[in-house]
């Protein structure tokens, strides 16, 4: 027990400062988050050079029916991702591992696999953007800059949770000015058609809601516990302004920027503002490019974020590995360095040109996972609820009996709430057109998962 307790409080390797905590659970002298630290950290995290793209993929809504949407997606949100993040203050340790409860141990390691692949995927998403912004600008191969976005963001995260918090914290101001002035210019170069901006066609509310869900707030939910995990205890703080702080954080950039991207595609014809050529003198061209410069920093904070969940999730799934303490020791730095890697080569090989269909592919598979973890978490394992004190090392001792490793519940209600995310039903298409259908079968899945709680309680 002495050995759990050193170990746990190596949250960073000496002499590099590289964070080498991995999914252990993390000490309360090292749990610093404060609300509006929460509030910057998840901003800055969905403030990307790919955030106002979600502007252009709904153009044909009109601005006042995009913002009716984002509005909507986020009170669908708002609560799935409150709870996610009281989830990381209660149980100090990612998601993933707590679902090692919901699902079985080695049932939520191959989730943890499995999302480990779609973080990668956001990872070369937002580094393709990023790099195509300099490369625009600087007349170059962006596969240059997909490799120097993916060496810089690597670096970040080697030094994890509390140097990411500090770079969010005060670069944030430098990513406001950049986009403040691009705006500017934008405004003052190109006609800004009022009538355009307003007109719509074509609406599908639910496809729309449920892009901007798997876009946005719900593809974030999961990974919340993962920084959270480092907000000062429940029990010390209560709620206060933990419950809403990561949530807004995640959607005012969303707000604002997919805004931008809106009006940038409509006036100037196209969405990534850093990359729009501004027919300015040459004085003036250098301030645009400066700044243009200074907006592709978001890449850097939000594939961090992509990353740094990654490695969690690749560590929660590896940790029945881990036999040699020392080894797991330095796991952690080595998977960033290797994960990365991994999401630099799906930039070059141009996952942006697949966006949209990567998105859906996102809501399909994480939103069932989240709904139930939530549920069983909120139903079972909160602290709240139990009469036994869960402890840390339940957590992470293999079980050796099957249904400890693989609960058949919780896995069949996953597999039909994602069936019912990817099939056509002839008879649901109205609903659809009204309510996202990768939500509509996520919660067919926690309301099964639920009446098997209640059946199991009952015997």
């Amino acid at each position: 027990m002495g050995e759990e307790n050193r170990k746990s409080e190596e949250v960073y390797m000496k002499k590099t400062g590289f964070e080498v905590i991995g999914v252990r659970p993390i000490p309360k002298s090292s749990r610093y988050m404060t609300p509006s630290k929460i509030f910057i950290f998840w901003a800055m995290a969905s403030a990307s050079a790919t955030t106002p793209l979600i502007g252009y993929l709904l153009e044909n809504l009109g601005i006042l029916n995009l913002l009716l949407v984002f509005t909507i997606s986020l009170l669908i949100g708002i609560i799935p991702a409150g709870l996610f993040s009281e989830m990381g203050r209660q149980f100090p340790v990612p998601s993933l591992v707590v679902s090692r409860k919901t699902y079985g141990y080695l049932t939520s390691n191959a989730f943890s696999a499995l999302y480990t692949v779609v973080n990668i995927g956001w990872f070369g998403l937002n580094d393709s953007t990023g790099g195509l912004i300099v490369a625009s600008l600087l007349h170059s191969n962006p596969i240059i800059w997909y490799i120097v976005f993916g060496i810089i963001q690597v670096i970040l995260v080697l030094y994890g949770a509390k140097i990411l918090e500090y770079f969010y914290r005060y670069t944030a101001i430098i990513l406001i000015i950049c986009y403040g002035i691009l705006t500017y210019f934008l405004f003052k170069y190109f006609p800004i058609n009022v009538h355009e901006l307003l007109y719509s066609s074509n609406i599908d509310w639910g496809a729309s809601i449920g892009l901007v869900l798997s876009f946005s707030i719900l593809s974030w939910t999961y990974k919340i516990s993962t920084a959270t995990r480092f907000a000062k205890p429940y029990e010390e703080t209560g709620r206060k302004f933990y419950f809403i702080s990561a949530p807004l954080g995640i959607m005012v950039p969303v707000y604002l920027m997919g805004i931008l991207g809106f009006v940038s595609q409509k006036a100037a014809g196209d969405w990534n503002l850093p990359a729009v050529a501004f027919p300015v003198s040459s004085a003036l061209a250098i301030i645009v490019g400066i700044a243009s410069i200074g907006a592709a920093l978001a890449i850097l904070h939000t594939n961090a974020m992509n990353l740094y969940p990654a490695v969690a999730d690749f560590l929660t799934a590896v940790q029945p590995a881990f036999k040699n303490n020392k080894i797991e020791d330095i796991s952690q730095p080595i998977s960033t360095i290797v994960i990365g890697i991994a999401g630099a080569i799906a930039a070059v090989l141009g996952i942006l040109q697949n966006a949209s269909t990567f998105l859906n592919f996102v809501g399909d598979i994480i939103f069932p996972y989240t709904f139930i973890v939530l549920l069983d978490w909120y139903l079972r394992l909160r602290p709240q609820m139990i009469t036994e004190k869960i402890m840390v090392k339940d957590f992470y001792n293999l079980p050796k009996s099957i249904k400890d490793n693989i609960n058949v519940y919780s896995l069949l209600a996953t597999i039909i709430g994602t069936i019912l995310n990817v099939i056509t039903i002839p008879s649901l298409s109205v609903l659809y057109n009204y309510f996202p259908q990768e939500l509509f079968g996520s919660l067919i899945g926690a309301l099964l998962y639920f009446i098997f709680i209640k059946l199991r309680l009952m015997k």
